[in-house]
């Protein structure tokens, strides 16, 4: 395993209790009430289509979530760093292993390599790519086949570490691994799922070794 991907929200960081706030105040900007609290927000983030039953067609709508998180980071909001985060990225870098963050936020990284920096991730991360980066019109796919193309690895060789199911869905496409960290869902359709992050190494010393 030579490069490790990690998601950044709700799966390095718990980020989703103070970005609602936010997402109250865009939502209500485009003629829309949330009126569910964070569970219900979490429950129906998981589903497939995610938060369409809130937000309609701006649950899709790039420019919307664009703007949801630029106010987020103007903000100077920052979540919370889940156990083991940041020895994970560690004890990954003291093996050698490319170590990048791709997040689904409809934000460029250098927009909040603030907050990277905050946590702590910045300085030990390899590489940061989001949707935002590549524009509309782009999913979590396609997040990882960019990394694919910088880095000359095999797809076998990349492992994706994430919260949502819908994206281990897209790891099996890939032939790529996935891991499901389970943060809420629990779930995944995959082999491997964790607990935590703090619990990845685990899995990646079975492929290291042979016995995946």
């Amino acid at each position: 395993m030579r490069v490790v991907v990690l998601d950044l929200d709700m799966t390095l960081v718990e980020t989703l209790p103070r970005f609602f706030e936010v997402l109250r105040t865009c939502a209500a900007r485009r003629g829309f009430d949330i009126k569910v609290g964070v569970d219900e927000l979490l429950r129906l983030y998981y589903m497939d289509p995610s938060l369409t039953a809130l937000l309609d067609g701006a649950a899709h709508d790039f420019y919307f979530w664009h703007d949801c998180w630029l106010e987020y980071t103007r903000r100077g909001e920052h979540g919370i760093v889940y156990d083991g985060a940041l020895d994970v990225i560690r004890w990954l870098r003291g093996l050698g292993k490319y170590v990048v963050i791709a997040t689904g936020r409809e934000l460029e990284c250098s927009a909040f390599a603030g907050e990277l920096r905050y946590y702590g991730f910045l300085d030990l991360i390899d590489y940061c790519v989001s949707l935002g980066d590549l524009g509309p019109g782009h999913d979590k796919r396609d997040l990882i086949l960019h990394i694919l193309s910088k880095y000359p690895v095999k797809p076998h060789e990349l492992l994706y570490a994430t919260d949502h199911p819908r994206d281990i869905a897209m790891t099996r496409d890939l032939g790529i691994v996935g891991v499901g960290v389970a943060t809420y869902v629990r779930d995944f359709g995959t082999r491997y799922v964790i607990r935590s992050i703090s619990e990845l190494p685990m899995v990646v010393r079975l492929i290291d070794e042979g016995t995946y």
